[in-house]
């Protein structure tokens, strides 16, 4: 079993209609959590980011392509769920998952350039007819690959080395004991980045550590 990160870039103008009018918003998306091509020919999405989200409202309850939306959260930080008309490009994506014998090691993320970095988890050939099929619009670069090994050291492999470095840095310094024995601010100061920056990174380390994890439902 092999696992192969890709990132894909879409066209600057998105990949729809809806897309592009949320582009103009100027959110920050951190990962697309579960995404799913319906009997109905609907896509329901479930997303993570922060930004304008009264602005995201407005423009999903304008949208005609969109039958229900749910947003909890704040500019900080939000969660929201959309189910809406699929365009051309993701139901080929989104078929063409169906076809294959590849898995999607979810979250899927969204890059600091723009772009959408997914890990897929199958065998070479799966891969090679995944790669061989890029649909148009859409960049696809391979980003690393490897015999795939479950577990922490999977999921580590998955953060940028700036985010390793940092979370090494908040191990070391005690970020993670009970009580915490270091602050945002001294992890910037040993690592040489601004706070808010500190306070970024460890937010998507927490992300993709946390939706790596397999939680059953709580027993009443």
């Amino acid at each position: 079993m092999r696992y192969v990160t890709v990132v894909a870039y879409p066209a600057e103008e998105g990949i729809n209609r809806l897309d592009r009018r949320v582009n103009e918003l100027g959110l920050e998306y951190r990962a697309i959590h579960r995404m799913e091509l319906l009997d109905d020919d609907t896509v329901a999405l479930f997303a993570e980011g922060r930004g304008d989200v009264e602005g995201l409202r407005r423009v999903l309850s304008e949208s005609s392509e969109i039958f229900e939306y749910s947003i909890t959260g704040d500019d900080a930080g939000f969660f929201s769920y959309t189910r809406y008309a699929a365009d051309d490009l993701t139901r080929l994506l989104m078929e063409g998952r169906r076809e294959s014998s590849y898995l999607i090691d979810m979250p899927v993320e969204y890059t600091d350039d723009g772009g959408l970095r997914a890990t897929y988890i199958g065998t070479e050939a799966a891969f090679a007819d995944m790669l061989s099929e890029q649909p148009a619009g859409v960049r696809i670069e391979v980003e690393r690959t490897g015999p795939y090994t479950p577990g922490p050291r999977h999921v580590v492999s998955r953060l940028t080395e700036r985010q390793r470095e940092v979370l090494r840095t908040s191990v070391d310094l005690g970020y993670y004991q009970e009580p915490r024995e270091a602050t945002h601010n001294e992890i910037a100061a040993a690592t040489d980045l601004a706070e808010t920056t500190v306070g970024e990174h460890l937010r998507k380390i927490e992300a993709t550590v946390f939706s790596s994890l397999h939680v059953g439902a709580a027993h009443r």
